[in-house]
């Protein structure tokens, strides 16, 4: 059974994204709502309910001869305007802002409304005491609040974002502190662990019992290896992208390589165009994940290949081993979110796709595999591709 994903296309919604980038939407819509209540269903409402508000004294002079082109202009433009804020309402509510900054953009909202509907009304109240009442108050008020409104929103947004990339980093340092805990305990206990289940193997003379002691060893040296894995992908999640630079993709295939067969693999290809990458050393710890994974997990045949194509420089490395599960590779291409029963059984492959995400690349996963029942592809049959995508020097 073969299956094929990608991340490019993960997304999907260009608009999506650029909501992302002005910080009113969030790709986690779940961790925006993990503070969702009353205040900031209300907060998110306001924004909305302004938008309504505004909506039917604009839309009401687009009935057929009601207004001249220009004024026809007018109302199209504060209908759009009213259907932003109506929109952005319930963007607020899901977004990842916290409730107090929720409620601080609903209160900027709030104060362009009263700010420019003041100033509208005292200029109403002036020109009815001059004795030439101002011509369709109705049209001018609404058309000015919705432009307000929509401009006082988009300040909250910039004040809040400051707010909120403090609140991120103050998360930030709280989890490189417990990450570098994490490690070292981890990385010692599993090497307490890993010495005395040898001594133990070493000591018994019962087969079965030497053999769980060094299935024990086994495991306690995987899970140590944890660490140096978490260590990579904190590293490529925390690094920034203007370090990059022109990376020569050969020599960086040609060290993989040898990773592989040091790692187990039998036979190891490479094939590589002189292909020259706009990344940095992250680029070749993420190819040397993918060439040694595939021994670790049984693969006797490893292929490494890259070529530039399309202003990307494709990086594929393929092998003989069981393939990868459908889940896990919807999972780490982004096409489904990684839940407590589906997630990626270890770190390899999101040190990978994190260090994709960085360079503004993708990453392709190609597998054939057996069915669990015996079915699908024989053994000979299975194996998998996996080829990161980064921009062309």
């Amino acid at each position: 059974m073969g299956h094929r994903f990608d991340t490019r296309g993960a997304s999907g919604d260009r608009l999506q994204e650029l909501l992302v980038t002005l910080g009113i939407a969030d790709p986690d819509d779940a961790e925006g709502r993990r503070e969702g209540g009353v205040v900031r269903a209300a907060a998110a409402a306001f924004v909305s309910l302004t938008g309504f508000a505004l909506l039917v004294p604009n839309v009401t002079p687009l009935a057929p001869g009601g207004e001249p082109p220009i004024g026809v202009a007018l109302s199209v433009l504060g209908t759009i305007l009213s259907l932003v804020l109506v929109a952005v309402g319930g963007l607020l509510f899901r977004s990842s802002f916290t409730t107090r900054n929720a409620v601080r953009i609903a209160v900027w909202n709030l104060f362009g409304i009263a700010v420019l509907g003041g100033i509208m009304l005292g200029i109403l109240r002036y020109q009815a005491a001059l004795g030439s009442p101002l011509v369709a108050p109705t049209f001018s008020v609404a058309k000015v609040l919705a432009i307000g409104a929509v401009a006082h929103v988009i300040i909250g947004v910039y004040d809040a974002r400051p707010v909120r990339a403090q609140e991120l980093a103050k998360e930030q340092r709280k989890l490189s502190v417990l990450n570098r805990v994490i490690r070292h305990n981890l990385r010692n206990e599993t090497t307490v662990l890993g010495g005395h289940a040898s001594l133990v193997a070493e000591g018994v003379t019962d087969p079965e019992l030497r053999e769980s002691a060094e299935r024990i060893a086994r495991s306690a040296s995987v899970i140590g290896g944890l660490a140096e894995d978490a260590k990579r992908l904190q590293a490529a999640f925390e690094r920034r992208s203007e370090e990059r630079g022109p990376v020569d993709v050969e020599s960086i295939v040609a060290d993989a390589a040898d990773a592989a067969r040091e790692a187990g693999a039998e036979t190891v290809e490479v094939d590589v165009d002189g292909a020259v990458a706009m990344a940095d050393d992250r680029l070749a710890t993420a190819i040397e994940e993918l060439a040694t994974n595939a021994p670790e997990h049984g693969a006797s045949e490893v292929s490494l290949s890259a070529r530039e194509r399309d202003g990307d420089v494709e990086i594929a490395v393929s092998d003989d081993g069981p393939g990868i599960h459908e889940t896990e590779s919807r999972v780490i291409t982004g096409r489904d979110p990684e839940t407590q029963l589906e997630h990626a059984s270890g770190l390899g492959l999101w040190i990978v796709r994190a260090t994709a995400d960085a360079f503004d690349g993708w990453l392709s996963i190609e597998t054939v595999r057996a069915d669990a029942d015996g079915g699908g592809a024989s053994a000979d049959e299975t194996g998998t591709t996996i080829t990161l995508g980064v921009p062309a020097a």
